[in-house]
């Protein structure tokens, strides 16, 4: 199992753009559930959903999310949870479709986390993480440099006006070790998943840094090409975020 998520992350990484990314893993799991009910908790789903709810049109949803603000502006969840998804225990088997997006970096408690996803699945069901990859450029200096800084950024350079105040991004940072996609995959395998799809594509920041400051996303280009050679090209920086798609054994049993 660990071998097979080592040649799912060897040909998992492509540059596209984010949005084409998040369309194709939109049509993957559309394409899964397609006429099922589906019993959906999204982990820190907060107040928006990346999941084709368009295409889901049978469901339930949970959203559990630690920040009261994020909870109330969210006006599609069936259920709303305050609280700590690296705590809360739902049920075993009680749903088919867990996302976590853009919420893993930010905890303490990953692996914890994923077990108590592992725990929640019904065999077969399906387990989406959307991250920031801190082996991209991007990646490592929001992991090595201040949580001020961060805010900066997304002010200064992003023309985001209320970053940094209740409710908005960014927030803080943690990433645990297992937040890489290459160990996360290793870790999931060891709780029990199956990797059925991973793409590792060019970052969102990247993205909008290229075109919102289009000098300086020009500079960064340059800067960008120069260290992927400097690493022989074995990683490309500029590829800093990516969507897993794990999934429980349908003969999987809980403990």
């Amino acid at each position: 199992m660990i071998e097979q998520s080592k040649s799912i992350a060897a040909n998992g990484m492509r540059s596209v753009s984010p949005g084409a990314a998040l369309r194709e893993v939109q049509e993957f799991l559309a394409d899964k559930f397609a006429g099922r009910f589906v019993r959906i908790y999204e982990a820190g789903g907060g107040s928006a959903s990346v999941l084709p709810l368009s295409s889901l049109k049978h469901r339930s949803i949970v959203v559990v999310d630690i920040d009261e603000i994020q909870l109330r502006n969210n006006n599609y969840a069936d259920t709303k949870i305050l609280g700590d998804i690296q705590t809360y225990v739902p049920s075993p088997n009680s749903f088919d479709l867990i996302t976590c997006y853009n919420v893993i970096e930010h905890l303490t408690a990953v692996d914890q986390a994923i077990k108590q996803f592992y725990h929640a699945l019904a065999p077969g069901g399906l387990l989406f993480i959307g991250a920031p990859n801190p082996e991209s450029l991007f990646g490592m200096v929001t992991k090595y440099s201040p949580h001020w800084f961060h805010v900066w950024f997304y002010r200064v350079i992003l023309r985001r006006k209320n970053a940094g105040k209740p409710g908005q991004v960014p927030f803080p940072t943690v990433y645990h070790p297992i937040v890489s996609p290459k160990k996360l995959l290793r870790f999931s395998a060891q709780v029990g998943f199956e990797a059925i799809y991973l793409n590792i594509y060019i970052g969102d920041n990247y993205t909008k840094v290229r075109e919102t400051r289009p000098i300086i996303g020009g500079l960064l280009n340059v800067a960008m090409s120069l260290l992927n050679v400097l690493t022989f090209n074995k990683l490309n920086l500029a590829h800093g975020d990516y969507h897993v798609v794990l999934q429980k054994p349908f003969e999987s049993t809980n403990l």
